[in-house]
């Protein structure tokens, strides 16, 4: 949020350094359109040209119609090729069956996110799209997750959504590293609910990685605080473990009865791709070169240093500890499979109740945050930059993005068309910090759990 003192020194600042992106996003933080800055803009520009050009549009008329020959041939095969691919994308998706797993968790779960990391890690596949006969001519895309946590009036459920084929694949990798939990297949929760705006003020956020990166780092290589940093994979007793998802959990059992908080993680698996697939991450190299640029920078001496060229050549590296922390943290990572990741949620309440309640939901993620050195999970989307009475009249750019959310929610679309948002890398062991089944230290009164272990059948029943 813009501040007077601030603003001003952020506007002195632009001027003496012109930084187009900058500029957009400081007009931005002021909640005005950029598309109607650059419209404006653009038409200004556009009015300005057509005093020095006499008869401007049948200028531009004539060299359009002129030079067709050279460029009507390749914008007709670009815009058939996209037409296609989206065409064959879609149809793919809509034939696809998914189903949703609600996820019963016993009153005793000892193990740590460890075991969640180590299930999620099977869900890193490239299946469906290994050939470009399958990726261009059938439109086939690979897998993709939901891992959901909802609140009903206080009472909170876990789902996993998955495309059907997988379904069988999701459960044993589950069962396998929690063996006591239940998975059933329910009905769809979203599909269920009717938004009324004339009763109900929903509030939609989506969060994306913001790292401190004062120098526009590279967003994707820093984490946030890990349950490795939480020293939860050590399996200390119940009653020492710090886990931040009690937090979370505890603002989602505290809502009343016609209240509800709908939390969707997305995650698909990322690698090196071509470019006839979504898009190329190129994840593990930025992250390499992100390593390299702090061990460099770890090196340099100060100014007042005077070394002989001896010494300089026998030097070696002396990292601060943040920057150990750093180096120590992206390249464990380095090691774990990265997913491509939209996180989002919205907060559902009638009228009379919805107050400030929403602001927790911005901010739920803020227990894992490390904002000073590597990176946090910020909300930037949706009703998020709403916060100036000139961006919205009489609310219907907010019944709008209302409408979307749930639309994109129901479909737990985030990848491809329709819904396609801007993704971050995270690796499993950032995902399973966020999303696994709590432990008994988190007592939360509406977390729903069922009221006993289940045991294995013996082995040598007859078939």
């Amino acid at each position: 949020m813009p501040g007077p003192k601030n603003d001003w020194q952020k506007f002195w600042s632009l001027l003496k350094g012109f930084d187009w992106f900058e500029w957009n996003e400081w007009i931005f933080a002021w909640g005005i359109s950029r598309f109607l800055v650059h419209t404006v803009l653009f038409f200004g520009l556009l009015s300005i040209l057509s005093l020095q050009i006499p008869n401007l549009t049948l200028f531009a008329f004539g060299w359009l119609v002129g030079t067709a020959p050279v460029w009507l041939p390749i914008a007709m095969l670009i815009g058939f090729y996209e037409i296609w691919i989206w065409y064959a994308r879609a149809n793919f998706i809509f034939r696809t069956k998914a189903v949703l797993l609600e996820m019963k968790i016993p009153r005793e779960i000892t193990k740590s996110p460890r075991a969640m990391e180590t299930a999620l890690t099977n869900f890193w596949m490239a299946s469906s799209e290994t050939t470009f006969f399958m990726r261009v001519f059938m439109g086939q895309v690979r897998p993709w997750y939901s891992l959901e946590m909802t609140s009903f009036g206080g009472e909170i459920h876990f789902y996993i959504w998955v495309f059907k084929e997988y379904q069988s694949g999701v459960e044993a990798n589950l069962y396998s590293q929690y063996p006591e939990i239940e998975l059933h297949e329910v009905e769809d929760y979203s599909q269920k609910f009717v938004y009324n705006p004339d009763e109900q003020t929903c509030y939609g956020s989506g969060w994306r990685l913001e790292p401190y990166n004062p120098h526009k780092r590279y967003i994707d290589a820093y984490a946030f605080k890990t349950y490795i940093d939480l020293e939860l994979d050590k399996d200390p007793k119940e009653e020492f473990k710090i886990d931040p998802l009690g937090a979370v959990l505890e603002f989602m059992g505290s809502m009343k009865p016609e209240q509800q908080v709908w939390i969707q993680i997305l995650i698909t698996a990322a690698y090196m791709r071509g470019k006839l697939v979504r898009k190329d991450n190129e994840w593990q190299s930025k992250v390499e070169n992100e390593v390299q640029r702090l061990r460099a920078e770890s090196a340099k001496f100060g100014e007042n240093i005077h070394l002989t060229e001896a010494e300089i050549r026998v030097a070696r590296p002396r990292p601060t500890w943040t920057q150990e922390h750093q180096l120590e943290t992206m390249q464990r990572n380095l090691g774990k499979h990265p997913f491509e990741v939209v996180a989002r949620g919205i907060f559902i309440s009638p009228h009379k109740d919805f107050g400030k309640v929403f602001w927790n939901l911005r901010w739920i993620w803020r227990p894992f945050a490390n904002p000073q050195y590597m990176t946090q999970i910020r909300p930037r989307w949706f009703h998020n930059p709403m916060d100036y009475p000139w961006q919205d009249l009489h609310d219907i750019r907010w019944d709008i993005l209302t409408r979307r959310f749930i639309d994109a929610y129901r479909r737990r679309s985030g990848f491809y068309s329709p819904w396609d948002f801007p993704s971050n890398i995270m690796t499993t062991e950032m995902i399973a910090t966020i999303f696994h089944p709590p432990s008994s230290s988190i007592q939360v009164p509406g977390l729903v759990r069922i009221s006993s272990k289940k045991a294995a059948p013996p082995p040598n029943l007859p078939q």
